[in-house]
């Protein structure tokens, strides 16, 4: 494979701040001839600033959201026919210059359908904290843990069982792509999804190096957390209602995983009603609410963790945690997590309460696929 068998495809809405940095990011290992824009909805200088860097620029109007701009694109421009590789990138997304000489390489393997990149963040030194920090630093370590913990065992080439190819950066062959269903009706994001197709219709592996690095875009307050989680969470429950579950090793590795994550989310919201319970006996006297705890679960048969104590919570369920946090700061060059940790079990208890609040709306609501781009800030990354 060559760079010149690379076709970008890059949807974008009301992404003015960002959107020239991602061309010229992309344009530093691409033709500007290779690269296709898709102003999907945009009430905003989007598509003039794209036109602006010398590559394909389209308007959707009205917007129909990433899936089918996405699908517009391929469809408009021929790209399965012109092209081998369909890069698809994030508006947000600075893309850096190494990664398309790193991930062509992948493709000599027949076997590889589609290469993923790892997200990074520009990380700005400081001293004293920052409350928008706090909430990047948090989805940071999040996504750093996934990738030490789960990423690497699950692109494995003797497992490789990825539950989603994340969207931001991914580059597909042109022949698996086209089998993919990307505009499925009902469904919020397509990155599960495909994942789920590519690996129902037995299509190949996935590959992934850290070294295919897309500098990306984190939520930096509570609300955008919020929103951007939910929808994750609700599309993922919406792609397992759409296309179940089938025998696999596929399944497998997912299933085990998800009841892991779920119990692990019931146990962070039920944990203040077990501190409350574990508290009452030394607390009994400030409050009567405290004193009918302590009388209600004095008999052993009442508490189920009757074996706990204060210090085993603590050491398991934020020790250990927060050693974590610094372990992985202190590798990523990120000293402040030593801070930040402190206080990310708010943050456990807010991620825990955004998925148990997706799960209906996952299996039993339908989406447009349309979307509400969160706030872009202005950063400059060079790679």
């Amino acid at each position: 494979m060559k760079v010149s068998d690379i076709a970008v495809i890059l949807p974008a809405h009301n992404e003015e701040l960002v959107i020239r940095r991602a061309i010229r990011a992309l344009r530093h290992s691409l033709n500007g001839k290779q690269i296709y824009v898709a102003s999907d909805g945009s009430t905003d200088k989007t598509y003039r600033r794209a036109r602006m860097e010398g590559c394909h620029v389209s308007r959707l109007e009205p917007g129909g959201g990433k899936a089918k701009a996405l699908v517009y694109l391929l469809k408009r421009y021929h790209l399965f026919e012109k092209y081998k590789l369909i890069f698809i990138v994030d508006a947000d997304t600075q893309i850096d210059q190494s990664f398309v000489s790193r991930a062509l390489p992948f493709f000599d393997d027949h076997n590889i359908g589609v290469v993923f990149g790892t997200s990074r963040i520009f990380w700005p030194q400081h001293i004293i904290p920052r409350l928008r920090l706090y909430y990047i630093a948090y989805r940071e370590r999040l996504n750093r843990v996934l990738q030490y913990s789960l990423i690497y065992g699950q692109t494995w080439k003797y497992t490789n069982v990825p539950y989603v190819i994340p969207g931001f950066a991914t580059i597909y062959r042109s022949k698996i792509l086209r089998q993919l269903e990307i505009d499925t009706p009902g469904l919020l994001i397509e990155d599960f999804n495909l994942a789920f197709q590519f690996y129902k219709k037995k299509l190949g592996k996935v590959g992934y190096h850290p070294s295919l690095i897309g500098w990306d875009q984190h939520p930096d307050n509570l609300v955008e957390y919020w929103k951007q989680l939910r929808r994750w969470n609700i599309g993922f429950f919406q792609t397992v209602k759409k296309n179940g579950i089938w025998s696999s090793f596929f399944w497998l590795a997912l299933g085990v995983f998800s009841l892991e994550v779920l119990l692990n989310s019931l146990f962070i919201l039920l944990l203040p009603i077990l501190l409350i319970v574990l508290l009452s006996p030394w607390v009994a006297n400030l409050h009567p609410f405290f004193t009918t705890v302590a009388e209600l679960f004095r008999d052993p048969q009442r508490l189920p963790y009757i074996h706990l104590t204060l210090r085993d919570l603590l050491i398991g369920t934020f020790l250990v945690d927060y050693v974590v946090t610094v372990v992985i700061g202190l590798i990523n060059k990120k000293p402040q997590f030593i801070v930040y940790g402190l206080f990310f079990f708010f943050m456990h208890f807010v991620t825990s309460l955004i998925l148990i609040s997706s799960i209906i709306p996952g299996f039993f609501g339908s989406s447009s696929g349309r979307w509400v781009s969160p706030t872009r800030r202005v950063v400059e990354v060079t790679g």
